[in-house]
């Protein structure tokens, strides 16, 4: 890796050539700034904090949408459920446009590639999950890695694993995202938690940057590398749309959540 390790930020519509320096860990981050205004992330925020069937992922922490993570071994419920989702957000956003659809449109067009959902006997995966965290959550360190973790799933046969998250919300202080100058390797099982993350010591004296997350701004990162959020303070919930992507071939993208 570089000793000097820099996000690459760019602008809407602006071509982005950096997509392989992600992949392959030469850049931390590249983060297309202003893709969305803070009106429509407002609008989309408000529809979210409403929305009806949100699952609860801890106390402090709740998501709309599915993740294939939560049915690593349950993938006829994943597609079951992913499906009756999709149906319930298309009425969310009958009267704007879906985030998920912008991001991915606004994806195909600096990468200069297609991007579309991933597909799987003919089933769609999940098009992305909107996430709503508020004060005193705290994150244990991990990474993504579906190759390893869900290669029961064809997604996990794509040649590399991006992820893509939309800030529609900021937190009154923290929230960040620190990523560390550390990818995963089958070795740090032995610092798994039972339940999800890792121990400290897995990043044990590694660098890392902080990512101060921005309403409108999409981060996108290569996920095998460790990474966490840091303890979010005040009123105001952290609010977020995202998905993953790899890729299927020279011209296109897949995505999934």
């Amino acid at each position: 890796m570089q000793r000097h390790w820099k996000s690459v930020y760019i602008k809407k519509h602006q071509k982005c050539p950096d997509l392989d320096n992600l992949v392959t860990g030469v850049i931390p981050a590249i983060i297309l700034e202003n893709a969305l205004s803070e009106i429509t992330c407002k609008e989309v925020s408000k529809k979210i904090t409403e929305f009806h069937n949100m699952t609860n992922f801890s106390p402090n922490s709740r998501y709309v949408g599915e993740s294939l993570n939560s049915y690593i071994n349950f993938k006829t419920q994943y597609f079951e459920k992913t499906k009756h989702m999709d149906h319930q957000l298309r009425q969310v956003f009958s009267d704007i446009e879906d985030p998920r659809y912008i991001m991915r449109d606004l994806l195909s067009a600096i990468f200069t590639k297609k991007i579309i959902p991933a597909k799987e006997n003919g089933k769609i995966y999940s098009n992305g999950i909107f996430r709503i965290h508020n004060c005193d959550e705290s994150f244990p360190i991990h990474r993504d890695n579906a190759s390893f973790e869900a290669n029961n799933y064809t997604v996990s046969k794509l040649r590399n694993q991006l992820s893509a998250v939309l800030h529609l919300q900021t937190a009154q202080s923290g929230g960040e995202l620190i990523l560390y100058q550390k990818s995963w390797k089958k070795s740090d099982e032995q610092f798994r938690f039972p339940e999800f993350g890792y121990s400290d010591d897995v990043v044990n004296d590694s660098k890392f940057i902080k990512i101060k997350p921005n309403v409108g701004d999409i981060v996108i990162i290569n996920p095998i590398h460790y990474h966490t959020i840091s303890k979010i303070n005040g009123v105001l919930d952290r609010i977020s749309v995202g998905f993953f992507f790899g890729q299927s071939d020279k011209s296109t993208l897949l995505c999934w959540s």
